[in-house]
Order: C-alpha cells, then structure tokens, then sequence
C-alpha cells in the first residue's frame, strides 16, 4: 500500500467556487491526470477525422484530373484506415486497421479477423483455386454440427494486397453466417453480429455465471432477513396504533329523551404486533357494547396463504347460501367470497368501517356503498358471461386503500401442473344464534396438467335452521389442441345430510371475436328449494367490435310446475372512453297454469371520470303496473385532494311515484367530517350526521400522526454524511437538514437534526421513498441516493438511516512489453479489470485501448484488483493483485498508482 496514495489537490477549494456546483470534481481529475495517457488517442482521432474529411476532397480532385480510362486506375489505389469493430456481444478494438478506397470501401483482412476473434482455433480457412473455403467447427453453434462454407473469390467484394485476402465489410456477411453487418459512418463503426458464438462468448458467459453464483450466494443469505414474512421487522409484542372514532347519524335527535341509538356509537380500533402476527381488535364501547372484529393474521407464514386466528370470510365461490363469515381458525388467500344463482352474482367482502366501496362492472360503477359496520355486500345482474367486476374500497377522505378483480366462475381456475392449493376454515359463526364450534370448510386443488385441475371441498356450516353438509367435486378442462378453443367446468355437490345433489356445468368457446357459452344447472330437494329451479339452461354467444359489444342469450329455468323461457340481447357502445351507452332489451315466457309472455327493455347512459359518474336510465316492463320507470344518479365521490363529496339519486315512474335522495359530506381535516342525508320517502326525511376519528401512535403518542388507519405505518429516520459508509450514524458525522422525503403524497422535510418522520404508510406495499436535496448545498463526491424502495408490517414503524457516502476512485494502467501492435490492441480488446470489495465480488471493467482505467464510485472499504485476461494467449504478471484501502472522510479520495505490468505473452 505504500505506493498508493491518497492525494487532495489544494485546487479543490478554488474549484467549488469557480465552477458550477453540480460539476463533478472526481471527472475533472481524471481528465488532469490521464491526460499523458490521452495523447496517443488524440494523435489517433487526428489522423481518423483527417482521413474522413480529406477523402471527398480526394475524390474530387480525381474525378477532375482522371476523367479518362485511368480513372479505373485510381479507384484501386487502398489506404491504410482506422475504424472501430465491434464483433458479438463483448469484443471491441478501437483503432482496428482496415484498407479503405477514395469511395468510402472498408476491406478487412480476413486472416487478421480469424485472429483477433480467435475463430482461427476452431475454424479452418483455404484458398485454392479462387475458391475461398471456410471449415467451422460444430462447438460454434447451438446445433453443435460443422459448417462448410465455399465462395468464388471473384463473387466476393475484395481485393490482395502483399497476398493478403480483405474482405468488403457486406462480404463478411457473404462468408460467415450472420445476424446482422452495420456500419455506423459518423463514428467510424463497424457492427458485426453473428450468428453463432464466439470463443469469447463462453468465457465471458463462464466467467458471469461464477460471479453470479456467489452474487445469489449473497442474495439469498440477505434474503433470509428480508423475506416476506419481513422477520427482521416483527415483534412479540408492540404498543401499536390506537383509532378512537365517534359516529352519530342524526345530530337533530341526539338529545332527545328515549332515543339512545340516536346519541351516536363510541368506538375503539386496536392494532399491533402480537406473538410475530398481525393483531387487529375492533370493539363498541358505546351503544351496543359488541365485539366486531378480532384476528391474529401471519401472512405468509405458508407459501401465498394467510393464517388467521378469528375472523375471516370463508373463500369461496359456489351457490351455497351460507352465511360467509366465520370466527376461529382460516388458511386462505383472499377476503371475499362469491355467490352466483343463474344470473344473479352476489359479492360479500370485508372493509373498514366509514369506508366508501365501488363494485365496477366492465369497467363501469355498478353499485357503491358506505360502510356501516365492517362488511359489504352487492348483489348484481350479470348482462353477459364476459362480465368483468372489480372491487375499489376508499377510505373516509377519499384515499384509495385496496383494488382486485372478483373472480365469479365456478372453482379456482386452472393450475399449473403438479402445483397444489387449498384453504382451511374452521370455526363459529359470530353472527349466528349459537357459539359452537360446528362450522367448517376444507378445499384442496390439484393440477393434473396444465390443462386440467381437480378440486375437492368439504362444507359443513349452519345458516340461521338450514345445515349445509356438502361435498363438491370440480374439475376443469381446456382443450388447447382444438382448432376452435374450448374451456369446460364441471363442478357436482353431494348433501351427506340429505338426498340433496347438484350439477353444475359450464362451457365456453371463442370464434374470431365471438365468444359462446353454455350453462347447465340441475338440483334436487334442499338445493332446489334454495336455488327455486330444478333444471336451468342457458346459452349466449357475445362479442366486441372496436368501441361496441353485443350479447344475445335464451334461457330456460323449470321448478314444480313452471317454467320460463327469457330471450335476451343487449349491445354497449362507448361514446368515449368516459361514456357508454347501454341498451337491453327481453322477451319471457312464464307457462304454469297458462301461458304469459312479457316484454322488458332498458337503456342507460354512464358517464364516469375520475371521482365523478352520472347515470341516467329508462327501464320498460310490460308486466309492471308502472311500466315505464325512469331515474338518474349523479355523484362526486371524496378524494385526497377534495373535501367534499355528494350524491343526488331522483326516481320516478309512470304512476307518478317520485322519490328523491340528496347526500353531501364534507371533510374538515383528517380527523372531522359532516354529512347530510334526505330520503323523501323517509318519515325523518333529513339528518343531519357527524363523525370524529384518530390514530394514535401509541409509542410516540406526540409526533404528528395522518394515519387514517390503524393498520397503517410509520417511518422515521435520519439523513446524515456518512464518512465511513457504514450506514450507521456516529459521532462526529454531520445530519442534513432541509432535505424533502416523500412517500406518495406525504411529504416532509428533515429537522436541524436530519431526521424525518413519515406516518399514514400502508402496509405490505411496495412505496418509493423519493430524496430531494435540491434546497440544500451538497458536496459532488457524495453519492445521492434519489429513491429507496420501502415495505412495512402493520401498525408499527421502521427506523432508517440514510447516509451520504463520499465516493473515491481507483486510477491505474496496464503495461506490456514490447509486442507487435496487433498483439497489443487484441490483448486490450480481451482483458478486464475485476474489482471485489471486502472479499465479494464487486464489478469488472473495461480498459481504454492503450490500457487506462478508472473505478469509480468507491465507498469506504478493502478493494482489491486483479486482472482477467479472456484471450486464448498465456500472460504473466509482474504484480498478479492490488490491495487498496478507501479510507472515509469528509469528501472522497483519489487514489493511483495501480498499475499492472504485463512481463509475457505467449501464444
């Protein structure tokens, strides 16, 4: 290390206030001190850019001089020339000597491209009889057999020299197989990409898979410590957050005598850290006194599976009508569940209380709720079997908290091949008359194929006096060799307490833009009593054109002695990506004692952008006493940059019913909201409603908390220049203050002390947490962290810290002895400089032609450099290895004198 030295010129102060800040000082001393390193290259650029601007003038000159047959003569007088070549993926030589004529040719002698490629080891070239002929070897090429290749020599674009072949660079093409020949005139370039591999290619390809072993080696050791399980951020226990919440829905009637569920419900909202789990507690404490919500949730604990302890929704997507939620013990992966009747779809799932829920049907607003309790439920009609519906839940000031698509097929879908799934419920039904543990539901799937899925589940559950004690088998099956695709489910419930059964069967296929599908349905006893239908067919075939989609569908449902036959069509076409138009129309005929057919029709307009929609719709049905029913809802949802939010919902009908309904809330802050309510077919037809609510850290009780969710994090930490790049702050080690940090939209910026506190984080989500130094003077050797990707557990907090680290840099040369100039460019077109850093792999760099090289970007630490020469030769190094120690500091350092001698180069 003695020859290593660290120098900090005294120009440096004089260079912060002369030049512009942003300037990096670290590139200013590479170009003072390479500069000696830099002559030859200048003199080389010199004679390129001659060579290139003289040429026209030459040509010019000899199409004035040469008009006569001599100009022949001159067009074959050759040049030495220098141009860049790069071969492949990984070999490049500047200053690569090529013959060039006054016409701008490029001929490259073919041997010496054998040579400096290497190809002359595993390919054999012959020139006899003007026949070029070129033997490659089969290791070349991915199908491992042998080429041979023969030309004409005077089909070839080319010319002998000192009987030496060169090649037209559009020849090359001709002899080798190739990808791909580009010539790049405004850098000198030539581009050759074959179509094979070269030597080079398998010892680079060797070389990055051993870095990449030890780099995962690495990866996966951190990884133990940053799973997503998250362990190193989980505790036994924790303070955790604390959301107090007052609710009243009338203020006009709160103080009257008698009316104690008008005086408004007190609520408590508990989350933490409990035994390595996420805990969450939801209790009334006043009026009702209940307990809504308790669960202990590990979240992958098991492989994309959550283990609850307490309450969950039982997964699901069947027709049973059993009540959805259970408390005890889960292992699933979603919160919702599905229930589908024919074309009735009801959707039940989970959302904070005060929560604003949206259910989308293609793409459009169907239906939205306000949360009441903890739950919410849609239930909608399917227009067609495309359908799509997606689920968006908002939180009281308008935030956007969670958005998934509902899947409403019968089973799971389809699994990859030998790949398992399941789920596990087992428990009580906390809404339900008695406490017993006698609910219960086990599923388990199998992928067959990748083409077929087996799925087995077991029910065993109490709705209010009906016992559910099912097993359903489901299989599905696509036949991906047909011409035509077709998708099939086939799903068979068996009652084990009764004689109850079910079929359910689905098909779909899918011509050019059509789609067809087919349903059939067959129950028995309980199941048709639930369902009111023995027997339901339905066939439909849809489809989209552009901005427009159509469906035509007839269905037929037989229970006892009815039956009915619908006949339905409906087109959409969207006006604009904001509005869409929507027209059904359909006929049924109802035959029981006798025969009765009806006529419906509907058309509606949506229009619907960002937080705003507005629908307006005219129904017809022939068999109402009203039969035209019109009506219009017009509503501005909240959102984090508005603080008010309405609704306004008018129906009336041929009969003169009208009704009204008019919402409207408005947000003070975070924490206070007031809404109010007319309903004029209500008797109390206005009220006037108001919420309060908070979240308290519990372990910082004082910082300033936006936290609109006790589920949500917190993050705090400090900015600091980091000497010794340790990534701890120590003694001595300046903060910074004034520095913005960000998450979405929350922002701060660092104290006098350089820290920071950021809270409202929802969890397990990947944020970007974004640096802003531009209000602050930095020095340019710093390195400046711009962004961090950031996850975080549940109602707890994360502390970091961000340090600055001052980067140094390594200069050094390679030297060779005295060897033939090809020799010398081919080595420097082959050799790296690897770099590894406390004994790990670091990076590799290239050197410049004449054996330059910089490092840069050096934290503090132990770097050693070692050089790998990828060429078939034999070297020997005076030094094999360079110790360098980067010490901390204020400002990074320069360090050079690592400088490797070559003694020999053998062939």
């Amino acid at each position: 290390m003695g020859d290593l030295l660290c120098k900090n010129y005294p120009i440096r102060s004089l260079l912060y206030t002369v030049l512009p800040l942003p300037y990096n000082l670290l590139q200013l001393k590479i170009i003072l001190v390479e500069l000696p390193y830099r002559i030859n290259l200048f003199i080389f650029a010199i004679k390129k850019m001659a060579i290139i601007l003289i040429s026209p003038v030459l040509i010019i000159i000899s199409s004035l001089l040469f008009f006569n047959p001599t100009f022949a003569v001159a067009q074959n007088e050759y040049f030495d020339n220098m141009i860049t070549l790069k071969v492949g993926r990984y070999l490049e030589q500047d200053f690569y000597e090529v013959k060039s004529d006054f016409d701008g040719g490029i001929y490259i002698d073919i041997r010496d491209f054998l040579a400096l490629t290497e190809l002359n080891q595993y390919s054999r070239l012959s020139i006899e009889a003007g026949n070029i002929n070129l033997f490659m070897a089969g290791s070349l090429f991915n199908d491992t057999n042998e080429r041979h290749i023969q030309k004409a020599l005077k089909n070839l674009k080319s010319i002998t020299i000192d009987d030496r072949v060169y090649l037209d660079k559009q020849a090359i093409s001709e002899l080798f197989p190739l990808k791909k020949v580009n010539w790049l005139a405004e850098s000198y370039t030539l581009e050759i990409l074959p179509d094979f591999n070269l030597p080079l290619d398998y010892r680079v390809a060797a070389q990055r898979r051993k870095w990449e072993i030890e780099e995962n080696k690495n990866n996966q050791q951190s990884a133990r410590l940053t799973d997503l399980f998250m362990r190193e951020d989980r505790m036994a226990v924790n303070l955790g957050m604390l959301k107090l919440r007052y609710d009243i829905d009338d203020i006009t009637n709160n103080f009257e005598n008698g009316s104690e569920n008008n005086k408004g419900d007190v609520e408590i909202e508990y989350s933490s850290q409990l035994l390595y789990g996420d805990l969450n507690i939801r209790q009334n404490l006043y009026a009702t006194g209940e307990l809504e919500y308790i669960s202990l949730k590990y979240p992958y604990l098991l492989k994309d599976k959550t283990v609850a302890l307490g309450d969950n929704f039982i997964q699901g997507n069947d027709i049973l009508g059993y009540d959805s939620k259970i408390r005890g013990i889960s292992v699933s992966e979603n919160g919702y569940t599905v229930n589908r009747s024919g074309r009735d779809v009801t959707i039940r799932g989970e959302a904070p209380k005060n929560a604003m829920v949206e259910i989308y049907q293609n793409g459009k607003v169907a239906d939205y709720q306000r949360i009441e309790r903890s739950e919410y439920e849609f239930t909608l009609k399917m227009r067609s079997n495309n359908d799509e519906f997606r689920i968006k839940v908002y939180d009281r000031n308008g935030v956007l908290l969670e958005e998934r698509s509902v899947n409403v097929m019968q089973g799971r879908g389809f699994l990859t091949r030998g790949k398992w799934d399941y789920n596990f419920f087992y428990g009580q039904n906390p809404q339900g008359d008695s406490n017993a543990w006698d609910d219960r539901k086990y599923g388990i799937a199998y992928g067959l194929t990748n083409n077929l899925s087996y799925s087995l589940d077991y029910y065993d559950t109490r709705d209010e006096d009906t016992l559910y004690r099912y097993v359903k088998q489901q299989a599905g099956y696509r036949f991906s060799n047909l011409f035509i695709p077709l998708v099939t489910h086939l799903s068979y419930y068996d009652s084990l307490a009764d004689r109850s059964e079910g079929y359910i069967s689905e098909w779909e296929s899918e011509i050019f833009s059509h789609k067809l599908s087919y349903r059939y349905e067959n129950y028995s006893h309980l199941l048709a009593e639930d369902e009111s239908k023995d027997l339901y067919q339905e066939a439909e075939i849809s489809g989209d054109y552009g901005r427009s989609d159509y469906f035509f569908r007839f269905s037929n449902k037989n229970y006892r002695d009815r039956t009915q036959n619908k006949y339905d069509t409906g087109l959409s076409y969207d006006i604009s990506n904001s509005i869409r138009m929507d027209l059904d129309l359909g006929r049924s005929v109802i035959k029981e004692a006798d025969r009765q057919a009806n006529y419906t029709g509907k058309i509606a307009v949506n229009y619907a952008r960002n937080d705003f929609t507005y629908n307006v719709e005219a129904a017809y049905n022939d068999g109402r006493h009203a039969r035209w029913r019109y009506s219009a809802r017009l509503r501005k949802r909240l959102s984090r940059n508005n603080k008010y939010s309405y609704n306004i919902e008018v129906n009336y009908n041929t009969n003169d019913l009208f009704n009204l309904t008019i919402g409207f809330e408005y947000k003070f802050d975070v924490f206070l909201k007031i809404d109010y309510d007319y309903k004029s077919e209500r008797d109390d037809i206005h009220r006037v409603g108001a919420s309060y609510e908070t979240v308290l850290n519990m372990k910082k009780p004082f910082m300033p908390n936006n936290a609109r969710n006790p589920d949500n994090s917190y993050l705090e930490g400090i900015v600091f220049i980091d000497k010794n790049g340790n990534g701890k702050k120590e003694r001595g080690e300046e903060p910074l203050a004034g520095v913005g940090v960000s998450i979405g939209q929350s922002q701060v910026k660092t104290t006098q002390e350089g820290t920071f506190y950021l809270s409202d984080i929802s969890p397990y989500r990947s944020h970007k947490l974004v640096y802003d130094y531009s209000d602050i003077m930095l020095d340019p050797t710093l390195r400046v962290n711009a962004t961090q990707g950031m996850v975080l557990i549940p109602a707890s907090g994360k502390k970091i810290a961000v340090g600055l680290v001052p980067l140094s840099l390594i200069m050094g040369s390679i030297s060779l002895p005295g060897t033939d100039t090809k020799i010398s460019k081919k080595f420097f077109s082959y050799v790296e400089i690897v770099v590894t850093k406390d004994g790990t792999y670091y990076k590799n760099i290239k050197p410049e032609y004449d054996g330059f090289f910089v490092v840069q970007d050096l934290t503090p630490g132990e770097y050693s450099l070692t050089i790998n020469h990828l060429g078939s030769e034999n070297i020997k190094l005076q030094k094999e290895f360079f110790d360098v120690r980067v010490l901390s500091g204020e400002t990074g350092g320069f360090y050079e004198g690592v400088d490797f001698v070559v003694s020999e180069i053998k062939k």
